[in-house]
């Protein structure tokens, strides 16, 4: 395959992966917000754990997408990294703290880990072809 080609091919790759994180990113900045109303319900230590646990969310949720949309979509080496790590980590503890002991449903639980493993594949393909 030609250079040039291998180089769109890539850089096409790039943005999926990219536009993928953003979705992830997305939809966590609303998980972030419905935490932070189900703590607004609660009081003492209860709400402020929550309150917390909203506020982890965003930052987690926004640097993702802001990773995504910045570095990935440019295919950057440091970008691919932060958010495979960043966010494999974050759905790595939601599917083993929250679905797999069965608080969610399989099909629900696992949505937002399928947009983080497009994201991962798409920009993991990426990478290959930019390093051919």
């Amino acid at each position: 395959m030609p250079q040039t080609d291998r180089r769109q091919g890539a850089s096409i790759l790039s943005r999926l992966g990219a536009l993928c994180y953003a979705a992830w990113g997305i939809f966590h900045v609303k998980v972030a917000v419905d935490i932070w109303r189900l703590g607004a319900g609660q009081q003492g230590l209860a709400q402020g754990r929550l309150f917390q646990l909203a506020a982890y969310m965003l930052t987690i949720a926004l640097f993702v997408l802001v990773v995504g949309l910045w570095r990935n979509w440019r295919g950057d080496r440091l970008g691919y990294w932060l958010n495979l790590v960043v966010a494999g980590w974050a759905d790595s503890i939601w599917v083993l703290v929250v679905v797999v002991p069965g608080y969610v449903d399989l099909v629900r639980g696992l949505v937002p880990p399928a947009f983080f493993v497009a994201g991962a594949i798409f920009t993991t393909l990426a990478r290959r072809q930019r390093v051919r």
